[in-house]
């Protein structure tokens, strides 16, 4: 048993000497010998097994892994003009064209770079786009808002007021929330609420002015813009000092309308609208028609 186990470790030992252990990455099998590669970033020109010549490689090319080539490879082009971003080149990696700040790849192949979506007045950013992925939007929840356009900005909550501060306006998905002071809001409150008032007691003042006297009687009147239009546009009441003559006289209705405004005037109305006159005779009264009153200036004319 012992004799066939050394047997077994020499032929092992006869395959390891013919075939090498060699390093995958660094090194290469040629005649039984393990000979160096060159490094990333250089070409062989010269295939030494122990010190082989590495050349760097040229401008835009370049050698990402150990070889035994003798050439470099050609980097990759990104255009700015299809708004890729332009990279230092390296000979030892390869370049990756990347979409500049703002802009995404706008297929799988990334052909060319679009502009990321903008974000309006009232929403927030819930994805930020990245260089294959375009912005997501989304509508500010209650209680957030966003004031301004952006790519990249979410949705702020409302301001919540201090102590002694009350919210003056509410907030929007567009606004935040104004606070302001309490005693200042309950001033404005009150001069807001004293100004109401002053403003309906002024035009209840002009609705209803105070008496004038004309003509030794008083007189009431009464606001049209109030009622609307009437043919009463004006009530009589006969003074306290006026009382006494007055009822000595019979007032006399007369529906001659062409008595003179001034009569109406002097005399006043009865509810019908009639031109009521005091009587100064018997079956006369001191009103008289317009056509009455010329003949009786011409008469007079005439004696005199």
């Amino acid at each position: 048993m012992l004799e066939f186990l050394l047997l077994f470790l020499s032929a092992l030992l006869v395959v390891s000497a013919t075939n090498p252990l060699c390093d995958p990455l660094t090194q290469y099998e040629n005649n039984g010998q393990c000979c160096k590669m060159c490094g990333p970033g250089t070409k062989m020109s010269s295939n030494n097994c122990n010190n082989p010549r590495c050349d760097p490689c040229g401008e835009n090319e370049f050698r990402d892994t150990y070889t035994t080539e003798d050439k470099c490879e050609l980097q990759t082009y990104c255009d700015p003009n299809k708004n890729f971003e332009a990279p230092v080149p390296q000979s030892n990696k390869k370049i990756i064209c990347s979409c500049k700040l703002g802009f995404h790849c706008s297929s799988e192949h990334c052909i060319t770079c679009v502009p990321h979506k903008t974000c309006g007045l009232g929403e927030g950013v819930l994805y930020v786009g990245n260089q294959t992925q375009d912005t997501v939007c989304q509508k500010c929840a209650e209680g957030t808002f966003s004031n301004e356009t952006s790519m990249t900005e979410r949705c702020v909550k409302h301001a919540i007021c201090s102590l002694g501060f009350t919210a003056g306006v509410a907030g929007t998905d567009r606004s935040d929330t104004v606070c302001v002071n309490k005693r200042l809001h309950i001033i404005v409150g009150t001069v807001v609420a004293l100004f109401i008032a002053a403003l309906i007691v002024g035009v209840v003042l002009r609705c209803h002015s105070k008496p004038s006297l004309k003509n030794g009687k008083k007189m009431v009147n009464v606001c049209v813009e109030c009622i609307g239009p009437t043919h009463e546009t004006a009530k009589y009441e006969p003074q306290e000092e006026t009382m006494r003559p007055m009822m000595e006289r019979t007032p006399v209705e007369t529906e001659d309308s062409s008595i003179p405004s001034v009569f109406s005037e002097e005399h006043g109305r009865s509810e019908n609208g009639k031109v009521v006159c005091p009587v100064v005779e018997e079956g006369k009264a001191a009103c008289l028609p317009r056509q009455e009153s010329q003949i009786s200036a011409s008469s007079t004319t005439s004696y005199s």
